[in-house]
């Protein structure tokens, strides 16, 4: 893809109103704003938050509750680690806007969240509809590390995200690779992106390298589900992958990443 103006995708959603269009943003987009794509990369239009600053957006998430389709945004990177808090924006999805438009929108509601231990860097998260929560996961940590917080806009107060569980599967770079030119090597197993599919029973991680799928059984919780061992999806050489996406029916995936021209890659799903 060669608009200029998406250059630092960092996350990634199939709409659920139209299962042929796509919602995306940049790194820390000004205006703060989505664009959305159509099954082929190609940009349409644009949805422009009205009332947020964009501080470090890392992920997207889109589900349905109660038979409405919901956006979520993750306002929670946090290079530096210094982060006190970080921000989850939600709206309710409206229609996608047609090629060459633009669209406005405020949140229906904010949850400002913190980690119990020390600020995270995470550019990972997903909705986990049964149990009402948000799944983020470390990027930066020794092993990447599951939390949860409510689903919701809380009581107004910063809520502590709960530790869910470490996942040992994801291998970490090795000293040789931590040394290496390329983002692919150097920091291979830092999650960049999640999505959860709309049956609630798969999970898919984005490194650096890879793609990780989870695959959650009857009567697991995600706590089990991110224990076990995951099928590993090797990626073609991306030079930095940050966003990725089940379609809307869970058959493929979607990947993307940042710089000019970015990468579109559509991988089918495998099965278990």
């Amino acid at each position: 893809m060669t608009d200029p103006s998406l250059d630092e995708i960092s996350g990634l959603a199939v709409s659920r109103r139209d299962p042929e269009r796509f919602w995306v943003h940049n790194d820390w987009p000004r205006p703060a704003a989505l664009r959305a794509l159509d099954a082929q990369g190609r940009a349409l239009g644009t949805l422009v938050i009205d009332g947020v600053r964009a501080v470090d957006w890392e992920d997207v998430a889109s589900y349905v509750i109660d038979g409405e389709p919901w956006l979520l945004i993750g306002d929670i990177g946090d290079n530096g680690g210094v982060r006190k808090d970080v921000e989850i924006i939600a709206l309710r999805e409206p229609q996608v806007p047609a090629a060459g438009t633009t669209i406005h929108a405020r949140p229906d509601w904010r949850l400002r969240f913190r980690y119990p231990d020390a600020p995270h860097d995470t550019e990972a998260f997903s909705v986990d509809v049964a149990a009402r929560e948000i799944l983020v996961i470390t990027k930066r940590t020794p092993l990447p590390q599951v939390y949860a917080v409510p689903l919701g806009p809380g009581d107004g107060r910063v809520q502590v995200a709960r530790h869910v569980v470490d996942i040992t599967s994801i291998p970490r770079p090795t000293a040789q690779e931590r040394q290496a030119r390329y983002p692919a090597a150097r920091y291979g197993g830092w999650p960049t992106g999640m999505d959860i599919d709309a049956a609630g029973t798969r999970a898919i991680v984005l490194t650096y390298r890879d793609a990780w799928l989870f695959t959650r059984t009857k009567g697991q919780d995600w706590a089990k589900a991110f224990a076990s061992t995951p099928q590993r999806i090797v990626l073609p050489p991306i030079p930095q992958a940050e966003a990725i996406g089940f379609d809307a029916d869970a058959t493929t995936f979607y990947v993307s990443g940042e710089h000019v021209p970015a990468p579109w890659l559509r991988f089918a799903v495998p099965r278990p």
